[in-house]
């Protein structure tokens, strides 16, 4: 049918717009997409700043480390651990650890052959082991083969490969043997304050026991890392991140003091000898210590080896399961002085008497009637001295060590003021030296305290409290009132050299008045001067003490903790010393005579080193005529006896009473049991 022109027209009409209004719409719908895509990629690229700006440094460690064709890591240097003269206690040895590449060594016959006979030579390897080895994985890039090798061994391989890759005239190479570099840690010393140091793990990254573990965030370090990866051209890049190597740990010990106080304790065990024998000396000024030692000890560079210490014996050694061994090793590596506790006997009576003078329930005139015990609730408690002493003053309680008047004493000033200062003069809590694991110590409760307790309590028995605590006490008795916290540590220094931290004398309380710490140092000294068996005196010095003696418990085994204060020079001191011998290998362990004898080996040694000065003349008889001979020299039978008429010391409680005491002691829960 044919279509008429004004149709026809029409349709032409529509068939011109059609084109106009789809271009237009194309380019509105391309206008919007192409604002979608652009938005979309302004978000991408704020997104991918975000992310590079917050994360970069990650992304570009796991990007080089999927590129990679090496990784090495670069071992930080744990810290060195000095006395307070520089002189190193703890360091580092570069050790080597030998590392195959079997996809080098396998390449090539001139490698594989040249290398495997250099190994073989040089150390010994099963050759056919080290061909099975490489032939599992002939792909692979590193196989640890042997760790931490010293340097002569990496030494002698190298000098090796050098021979053999040098030789012009010949097509043999060593190859794809390399060595990665760790740090082993040395204790030059070996046994010396092992107590006090401590030991560190394999990698360095942990330390145990003493300062290796308390500063351990200090000593340790961090790993560096070196990457080699390929750009974008294929060629190799190295990006490194330098280790972070330890700080310096300046300790406050002198290794020379060190040194006395551990060959004085190595030869009373080799004489004598004892569960455990403990000697700390300090500054009783600012808290610092400058020795602290206790047998038996263990070898720093293998603290895993029972034999060093002698305290077992190796058929002992090999009896023992691994329970056995893990208990008896813990024993070993725990630090006597902060970490047992124990029944501080007669040392603690100057506590008392300080106590009731400064609360004024006591003068220093105030008289005793010591006639040989007490009978308190049922139960006869004596004195050392059977017979008694006679009248005691206060001073005269101190110098005869009487049990009758410390008694009298406590019912003097009371349980309320006997309780109150026990924690003043830090008994029965850390004293937060810097050391790991320190004990608390446990002492009666007020409300629970009985007339026995405090008769006991005040001349040192049935309560525990550690050597650190009563050696901190006796500093600050003796300094004028003042408690420090004791400390191991002086400063920590950056390994460039640079102080990081300091660590002052912190002054913690106020114990005593002046007053009452001349006295106590007065009557101490009357102590030591009054002494004749195996007296600490010296010659020309001021030496000023006090006895210790505490029955252990269960009472009806007889064993005993003997100890010794002592300080010099008596009128201003400078230099504080505790001995402290846990069951001596003798048959009258209650002999205070192995302490005191012990303390004035010491002071013979110690005093020449420190250069003190005479601080009184060596005219006079009383001091020249003072017994010096050391009871390590005497028959068992003569140091033991002599140990009761040391200026008076005890063994409480007395003999007629023993089984009466023992029988109250055991009634309490909180009898100090060890």
């Amino acid at each position: 049918m044919r279509t008429s022109p004004q149709n026809s027209g029409g349709e032409q009409g529509r068939r011109k717009n059609a084109p106009k209004i789809f271009l237009k719409y194309m380019k509105k719908k391309l206008a919007l997409t192409f604002f979608l895509v652009a938005l979309a990629l302004f978000g991408l690229a704020v997104a991918v700043a975000v992310i590079g700006q917050r994360d970069g440094a990650d992304y570009s460690r796991t990007v080089l480390a999927q590129q990679t064709y090496t990784s090495d890591i670069i071992p930080f240097k744990r810290g060195e651990i000095t006395d307070r003269n520089g002189t190193v206690l703890a360091t580092n040895e570069a050790v080597y650890n030998l590392i195959l590449d079997p996809s080098v060594i396998t390449s090539d016959e001139n490698i594989l052959n040249p290398t495997l006979d250099a190994l073989v030579e040089c150390y010994g390897y099963d050759r056919a082991e080290l061909e099975a080895l490489l032939n599992e994985d002939p792909n692979a890039q590193y196989i640890r083969y042997e760790r931490r090798m010293s340097e002569e061994s990496r030494d002698k391989f190298l000098a090796k490969q050098e021979e053999v890759n040098n030789n012009m005239e010949i097509k043999d190479k060593i190859d794809g043997v390399w060595f990665e570099t760790e740090y082993k840690r040395i204790y030059p010393y070996s046994t010396l304050a092992c107590d006090l140091i401590g030991f560190s793990s394999e990698d360095g990254t942990t330390g145990s026991y003493g300062i290796e573990q308390y500063y351990n965030d200090d000593l340790a370090g961090v790993d560096g890392r070196r990457y080699g990866s390929f750009n974008e051209d294929s060629d190799a890049e190295n990006v490194t991140r330098d280790a972070i190597d330890g700080n310096t740990v300046v300790s406050t010990i002198d290794v020379n003091l060190q040194s006395i106080i551990e060959e004085q304790i190595r030869l009373f065990n080799e004489n004598v000898g004892s569960e455990n024998t403990a000697v700390i000396v300090m500054d009783p000024n600012n808290g610092e210590v400058l020795a602290m030692a206790s047998y038996p000890y263990y070898d720093l560079n293998n603290p895993s080896d029972l034999t060093v210490s002698g305290y077992y014996t190796n058929e002992e050694i090999a009896a023992m399961n691994d329970e056995e061994t893990t208990e008896a090793l813990n024993e070993i590596w725990k630090n006597f002085i902060t970490q047992t506790t124990y029944e501080p006997g007669s040392t603690a009576k100057p506590l008392t008497i300080a106590a009731g003078l400064e609360e004024g329930k006591l003068s220093t005139t105030d008289t005793y009637l010591c006639d040989g015990g007490e009978e308190v609730a049922g139960s006869y408690i004596g004195c050392h001295n059977l017979a008694g002493h006679g009248m005691l003053d206060v001073q005269g309680a101190i110098v005869e060590s009487c049990n009758d008047a410390l008694m009298h004493i406590g019912w003097q000033i009371g349980k309320e003021v006997f309780c109150k200062y026990q924690p003043i003069f830090g008994l029965g809590e850390r004293t937060g030296i810097d050391l790991p694991g320190e004990e608390t110590g446990i002492l009666q409760n007020e409300e629970a305290m009985t007339d026995v307790d405090l008769a006991t309590n005040s001349f040192g028995q049935n309560f525990n409290t550690t050597v650190i605590q009563m050696a901190a006490a006796y500093c600050s008795i003796i300094n004028g009132g003042n408690y420090y916290t004791p400390h191991v540590v002086r400063e920590i220094l950056s390994p460039d050299g640079s102080v990081v931290q300091s660590m002052e004398a912190t002054l913690v309380r106020e114990t005593v008045s002046e007053s009452t710490s001349e006295f106590l140092k007065t009557a101490m000294l009357a102590m030591v001067d009054n002494q004749t068996t195996y007296s600490t005196a010296i010659a020309g010095y001021e030496i000023g003490g006090k006895t210790g003696t505490a029955e252990k418990q269960p009472r009806s085994d007889n064993t005993y903790v003997v100890s010794f204060c002592s300080f010099v020079p008596a009128s201003d001191p400078e230099y504080f010393m505790m001995v402290v011998i846990d069951e001596p290998n003798v048959e009258d362990q209650s002999s205070g005579g192995y302490a005191t004898s012990l303390t004035h080996d010491l002071w013979t040694q110690i005093i020449p080193y420190l250069n003190l000065f005479p601080t009184r003349s060596t005219d006079g008889t009383e001091t020249e005529t003072a017994a010096t001979q050391s009871v390590l020299q005497q028959p068992e039978s003569q140091a033991a006896d002599g140990g009761n008429e040391a200026g008076g010391e005890e063994a409480d409680p007395g003999a007629e009473g023993e089984a009466d005491a023992a029988a109250e002691a055991e009634a309490d829960p909180q009898n100090g049991a060890e």
